[in-house]
């Protein structure tokens, strides 16, 4: 188990996110508001806000988009040195469209990352420095199922992980499926990925939508290298199930949703600082919930704030009925003294 100093690696892309102003719909808008996304660029920089050793492997454009890419990581505290940036390549973007659904308003993403940057991570830049000694020295590495979907070549980069990190390195994914992103295309890639990976985090969708079904035996057998797989069932519960059989079952907080982007590269954050720091399987997934509450509560891609180490501990201790009784709403946290944000 990783200790409070062990580093946290993440591998992926991040993008510049456009958003209408008054969330009008794209035909109607007029300006535009911009910010930073992309799951292993979130799922870093919500590690390192909570003051954990987090370093990010990626590429970006040598463009003015990258520059602010940048800048967000190092404001987050995260180390950006095995960053290339790449002249031939723009750093990719999406836009986030509102429209509206019989649950209330949601948010449909269009991305426009072909031939990005990030499509050109490859091999021989996790096997050369700066990465190669990141990787060497790191506790976990994470990684979600986008990265192998952007090219062969990141395909090829991530499939080779475990050999490239030491054999007490956890490799962490997220599966993350992107059926666009597959379409027409052999997932044998991502396949590659599972079966170099210790920790898996899915969707209760995702996994009936990849494996066929939900059922952690089953894919404990489709991937015998798995020893942790933690299963997301929608507002319901997260689930950690353990190879030798354990199981650990967390009922998800109640939240108003703000916008759902970005809640599940929270929780894998949460649910990484809790197994890096040590916390058995129900406070790290306390921890996830908590993180994926905070994205939900807010328009960005990544949590508005990270609790405090008193916060955490507050979450951590709280009886199971206090737990479920909280409710998380824009400007109260019942984890802060008072609930208040």
């Amino acid at each position: 188990m990783p200790t409070n100093d062990g580093l946290i690696v993440t591998i992926g892309e991040a993008m510049i996110a456009l958003y209408p102003e008054g969330r009008h719909p794209l035909a109607e808008a007029r300006t535009f508001g911009s910010d930073v996304g992309g799951a292993e660029f979130n799922v870093a920089t919500t590690l390192a806000r909570l003051g954990l050793p987090t370093a990010w492997v990626s590429r970006l454009g040598a463009d003015g988009f990258g520059d602010r890419i940048l800048a967000v990581a190092a404001e987050a505290g995260v180390d950006t040195a095995a960053v290339e940036r790449d002249a031939a390549r723009s750093t990719g973007l999406y836009v986030k469209e509102p429209s509206a659904g019989p649950d209330g308003v949601r948010t449909r993403m269009h991305y426009y990352r072909s031939g990005s940057a990030a499509s050109a991570i490859d091999a021989a830049q996790l096997a050369a420095a700066p990465a190669a000694g990141l990787l060497a020295r790191a506790a976990i590495v994470h990684t979600s199922g986008i990265t192998p979907a952007l090219s062969p070549t990141a395909a090829d980069a991530v499939g080779g992980l475990r050999a490239a990190v030491g054999p007490g390195t956890i490799v962490s994914v997220d599966l993350n499926l992107r059926p666009q992103l597959w379409r027409e295309r052999d997932t044998a890639p991502l396949d590659a990925l599972l079966d170099a990976a210790d920790l898996l985090l899915v969707g209760r969708d995702e996994a009936l939508s990849h494996f066929g079904n939900a059922q952690a035996a089953a894919i404990f057998d489709a991937h015998p290298g798995l020893s942790t797989i933690v299963v997301k069932d929608e507002a319901h519960r997260a689930s950690v199930y353990r190879s030798d059989g354990r199981e650990t079952h967390v009922p998800c907080l109640t939240v108003e949703v703000v916008e759902p982007v970005g809640a599940g590269d929270a929780f894998a954050a949460g649910f990484l600082a809790g197994i890096a720091t040590g916390r058995d399987d129900a406070v790290a997934l306390r921890f996830g919930h908590v993180l994926a509450a905070l994205a939900l509560i807010g328009h960005g891609d990544r949590p508005l704030a990270v609790p405090t180490p008193a916060e955490r501990e507050r979450i951590a201790a709280a009886a199971d009925a206090e737990w479920a009784g909280w409710r998380v709403h824009p400007g109260e946290l019942p984890w802060r003294d008072g609930g208040a944000s």
